[in-house]
């Protein structure tokens, strides 16, 4: 049986919804007498409103600026199509919840961002969500004890966010396990150290927790980047014969040289047949505007002492090597 809903209480009252409303938020403007048959219908229907949009609604009225303070805001960090992506799942998602998500672009400097942080704040804008970037960004000027923010494809921007990124540490433990059961017995992370850096180091730690335990050693990365020639000798020496990696750059010596490999984001794709561990950008933006609303509604503002992390899981898929989209997604 389905509950009463708000507009089933205004059929039985012969008013509107928002009649109904803003009796049940005990608001003013509405005659006794309707106030009263309202009410009656309330009992006799056994309705009851929904406590996250009743929290919703007052948030609203607390707020100011554009639809009374029901504006999310997309700083956006890099400008790439990945960050796009990301930005169109979190606009669907912040629909969903009653917002409107606008884009705007991150200044450049502490008083770029100081600026717009005052901008964002008389506007009634509390909430933010910042983009994903390929470098940790110092996030200086804002005030944060009048925002809630979230931090979206990234863990180590300054100060630390509640984020929302892909699981990097199943993606790799996963890798591992593939190229084990296909055979494989000495693997490498070759991955450039600040992009593996952006991760918090999961990468790495996934890695590290896919080998250790088979007694294989850990392979250093050093040499494993720049013309084929240098790729080829590394590889030598190493005796490596399985390889995670993000570079599409050096699919095709690994090819050439027999060694199996995983591609822990679609960047290399599109360069390669190699298995890619796949997530839609999107649901970085939906998941991430999930974590903001709630904070959004409880008042949570300023930093959070203990940030959370929601890691999302991707997966799998045997690529082509044809018509994939290629984007920087992590």
């Amino acid at each position: 049986m389905n509950l009463p809903t708000l507009h089933d209480v205004a059929r039985e009252a012969g008013v509107s919804h928002m009649t109904v409303s803003r009796v049940v938020r005990g608001g003013a403007g509405v005659r006794p007498g309707t106030a009263e048959n309202i009410r009656e219908a309330i009992a006799r229907l056994g309705y009851r409103p929904d406590p996250a949009l009743s929290a919703l609604a007052a948030y609203r009225q607390r707020g100011g600026g554009t639809a009374r303070g029901s504006t999310l805001v997309f700083v956006d960090c890099d400008g790439t199509v990945f960050s796009r992506d990301v930005f169109d799942g979190a606009r669907e998602e912040a629909a969903r919840n009653g917002y409107a998500c606008e884009h705007v672009a991150l200044p450049a400097g502490t008083a770029g961002q100081r600026r717009l942080s005052r901008v964002l704040y008389h506007r009634g804008v509390r909430g933010l969500l910042f983009g994903p970037s390929e470098h940790a960004q110092e996030f200086d000027g804002w005030d944060w004890t009048e925002f809630a923010a979230v931090s979206l494809g990234a863990l180590t921007h300054r100060p630390m966010l509640h984020a929302v990124a892909m699981d990097y540490f199943h993606g790799a433990i996963s890798g591992c396990e593939r190229l084990f059961a296909s055979g494989c017995a000495r693997l490498a992370l070759v991955v450039d150290a600040h992009l593996e850096a952006r991760t918090g180091g999961q990468w790495l730690g996934g890695y590290a927790a896919g080998v250790l335990p088979r007694h294989a050693p850990l392979v250093r990365p050093e040499g494993a980047r720049g013309g084929r020639a240098r790729v080829r000798g590394w590889l030598r020496q190493n005796r490596v014969d399985g390889v995670l990696t993000i570079h599409p750059e050096i699919a095709e010596t690994l090819g050439q040289c027999g060694v199996r490999a995983v591609f822990l984001n679609e960047s290399g794709a599109e360069a390669s047949t190699f298995p890619y561990y796949a997530l839609r950008p999107s649901e970085i933006g939906r998941h991430g505007v999930r974590l903001l609303h709630h904070a959004v509604l409880r008042r949570e503002f300023g930093l959070p002492e203990e940030p959370q992390r929601v890691g999302l899981r991707g997966r799998w898929v045997e690529s082509s090597g044809r018509n994939v989209k290629k984007t920087p997604d992590f």
